[in-house]
């Protein structure tokens, strides 16, 4: 096991503070927003609802290649954002609304892209957006209704995996891509195997890091628990933006996303910090997601299933076994066992490899060197 020297406890849960690769970063980066589904012709879901217009946030880094060969797609989690990489100045910092501010200015990938790194923009182009229904930027119900000029609020339609990865793929329309290298961590991962089988002509390698190909039992039972925790909360049902029972889903959340080996490395001396650590995560959750989006999207996660009008799972991801893909498990991950993530990447005649981590489903963000370690035999 490793021990756990000295962990941040920022924006995005848990980094090791540990010098990445090459010391050398990115220029600041500036948030973009792009129009995909302009009103004249609007967004039907998959689920029968409607969204008038359309809009994606999202960051690149580097540039298109002559060839145009040399984009990567990378996909967010659940309650990520467009910020992969990279530190925000001042002034647009300050440009961000709240919730963006409150996610904090350096990308939640950042030890990934830069010069001498994995994701390297002077080989690359980087892209990645925040995803439809989400609350930093992009459409969502955080978003102004054209048809009633108010917030959507709990009238934001429904959403599956399946209209996440069809408003990214008209992002590579509107960057003038036409084929990437998708990659994707948990909700992200759904979005990139989705992405893989609707639009399997546009990727031209496929990673999936700690996601499975449907979501089972029970991970859409943890999923349940945090809804319910928000449903519940009278704050909710009065229409606050962030209730407290938002601090209660994350914390269940978090039980998800972390291990009892962690969890026993940092605080097997004194519990009672293991239990103040996720009362902390919970009231940073408060300032800095919306409680509508997280219903909306975790919801979404919910429809995830590959084998859904596709003949069941196997038959869908053989439909892979002609794409370079790597499917990455982690030894220790409660949400998505490794076995989950090994199975679908037997079936889809993929590669795969495994992150060992006491830091359960959560470790693909924290132990970015072994990710950087498994890119490197992949991505070239």
């Amino acid at each position: 096991m490793r021990e756990i020297a000295l962990e941040a406890w920022g924006d995005h849960e848990a980094l090791i503070l540990k010098p990445p690769r090459s010391p050398l970063s990115i220029p600041p980066p500036r948030p973009r927003t792009a129009v995909l589904f302009p009103r004249r012709e609007g967004f039907y879901t998959e689920l029968g609802g409607f969204l008038p217009e359309v809009r994606l946030r999202f960051e690149t880094y580097g540039g298109l290649s002559r060839k145009r060969d040399n984009a990567v797609l990378v996909f967010h989690a659940l309650t990520g954002s467009a910020h992969l990489a990279g530190v925000y100045d001042e002034a647009t910092f300050q440009s961000l609304s709240p919730l963006e501010r409150a996610f904090g200015k350096e990308g939640w990938w950042d030890s990934l892209v830069g010069p001498g790194r994995i994701l390297d923009p002077s080989l690359y182009y980087v892209i990645s957006a925040n995803h439809l229904g989400s609350c930093y930027g992009s459409t969502g119900p955080l978003s102004l209704d054209p048809r009633t000029g108010k917030p959507y609020g709990k009238d934001f339609p429904p959403l599956t995996i399946r209209d996440l990865a069809r408003a990214q793929a008209r992002l590579l329309d509107h960057l003038g891509v036409e084929k990437a290298t998708v990659i994707g961590g948990s909700l992200g991962g759904m979005v990139a195997l989705e992405f893989a089988l609707m639009y399997p002509e546009r990727v031209r390698k496929l990673v999936v890091l700690a996601a499975p190909p449907r979501h089972g039992p029970w991970a859409r039972a943890f999923n349940h628990l945090a809804r319910q925790a928000i449903l519940l909360d009278p704050g909710y049902q009065e229409g606050h933006p962030a209730p407290r029972g938002m601090a209660l889903a994350r914390g269940i959340a978090m039980m998800s996303y972390r291990a009892p080996e962690g969890f026993a490395a940092r605080w097997q001396e004194a519990p009672e910090l293991g239990e103040a650590y996720l009362d902390y995560q919970g009231e940073k959750f408060l300032k800095r997601f919306h409680a509508e989006s997280y219903l909306v999207l975790s919801r979404a996660m919910d429809t995830h299933d590959v084998g859904r009008g596709r003949g069941g799972l196997e038959a869908a991801l053989k439909r892979l076994r002609d794409l370079p893909a790597l499917f990455v498990g982690i030894d220790t991950d409660l949400l998505y066992p490794a076995w989950e993530v090994r199975e679908a990447a037997r079936l889809a005649g993929a590669r795969y490899r495994e992150i060992k981590s006491p830091h359960g489903h959560d470790a693909f963000l924290i132990e970015t060197d072994q990710v950087e370690e498994i890119l490197e035999a992949f991505l070239p």
